[in-house]
């Protein structure tokens, strides 16, 4: 079931019963300790320090915040599930309540089409480009040529850190876990529209990604540096708890050529040369400016909201009615968009 959505629908179901508090999340809620214990990172992680995964970007808007990669100076990769309602990115920051990072305003969301049954990914293109943070690379077919071994990866996120998922959380955590369906063949949750090969699975046992992740890049250690090789889409089906059970992530290899179509330019990409890394493939985004001819596309937007397209995003000020028939239909899919908790992307 989509973790965003039913997370909202329900708080949303409240409100209109009058029962607004039954929604508890608010602005800069501290995140709260469960069982006298610490409150883990990501799902069984460790805090990123300052400079180590600059392009992994907080998406922010007023109906939720979801994560993101940036993959060239004005294009952001995050979830297709996030599309509705975001406003804002923040860049080179491990915390998005805290002073610092580097802010751009969206100027156009696209989800893939239909994706709720087949890629849960939309791509981000700012207003002002982010020059201060090396864009990461795309993981192409060459990327995942030896995939199938079920290597080790990670997940960056500024999701929640706890498996129920009711700590809400606005630092950048990671975790490193292995890769258990390659090709996202074993039901599970899987989409059968793009199986075998459109998504994985990775995680499980405490080590997982959360709500709040959804969008957030999944990197792959490479003789390069690190690629991002997947986003954060949801959870597994059948887990125990909503989180810590293992999750789904789209594959980035089947949508090179969708991403720089809808971005209406090169990104940086892995070329599977072998050149080496900068700086372990971390702090310094292991990217490089998008090759390529730079043919930035000039869509129409009215207003200050950017444009959302896609067959299923709705604009941020779609009526309750509408919203709630969305909730609804999504109410089958776990996904991992967060509760908004920022007080500095207040509009």
């Amino acid at each position: 079931m989509s973790r965003f959505l039913a997370r909202w629908f329900a708080a949303s179901l409240f409100t209109v019963t009058g029962l607004a508090h039954a929604h508890a999340e608010t602005s800069g809620t501290t995140p709260t300790l469960r069982g006298g214990g610490r409150v883990l990172d990501v799902i069984g992680g460790t805090a990123v320090p300052a400079g180590k995964w600059p392009d992994a970007v907080a998406v922010l808007g007023n109906q939720g915040s979801c994560t993101g990669t940036l993959i060239a100076p004005d294009v952001v990769l995050t979830a297709g599930h996030c599309a509705a309602g975001m406003t804002r990115v923040i860049a080179n920051t491990t915390d998005y309540n805290a002073a610092g990072g580097t802010t751009s305003m969206i100027k156009t969301i696209t989800a893939y089409p239909n994706w709720e049954t087949t890629y849960d990914i939309a791509v981000i293109v700012l207003q002002t480009p982010i020059t201060s943070v090396p864009p990461r690379k795309l993981g192409t077919a060459c990327t995942f040529q030896t995939f199938a071994s079920k290597p080790q990866v990670r997940l960056v996120g500024f999701g929640a850190t706890d498996v129920q998922g009711n700590a809400p959380n606005t630092r950048l955590n990671e975790v490193t876990t292995a890769v258990t369906d390659p090709e996202c063949t074993g039901g599970n949750g899987c989409q059968t529209a793009v199986a075998p090969g459109g998504e994985f699975v990775a995680g499980g046992n405490n080590r997982d990604s959360c709500f709040g992740d959804s969008g957030g890049p999944v990197y792959l250690d490479t003789p390069r540096g690190a690629v991002v090789i997947g986003a954060v889409s949801r959870g597994v089906e059948n887990a125990a708890n909503p989180c810590g059970g293992g999750g789904i992530y789209v594959r980035t290899d089947k949508l090179v050529q969708w991403i720089e179509t809808t971005a209406g330019k090169s990104v940086s990409k892995d070329l599977c040369a072998a050149t080496p890394p900068e700086e372990e493939g971390e702090g310094s985004g292991s990217g490089s400016n998008p090759d390529g001819p730079d043919g930035t596309p000039d869509p129409t937007t009215t207003g200050e909201a950017p444009d959302i397209h896609g067959g299923c995003s709705t604009s941020g000020g779609a009526s309750l009615s509408i919203v709630v028939v969305l909730g609804l239909a999504a109410v089958r899919r776990r996904r991992r968009a967060g509760t908004k908790t920022d007080a500095k992307a207040q509009d």
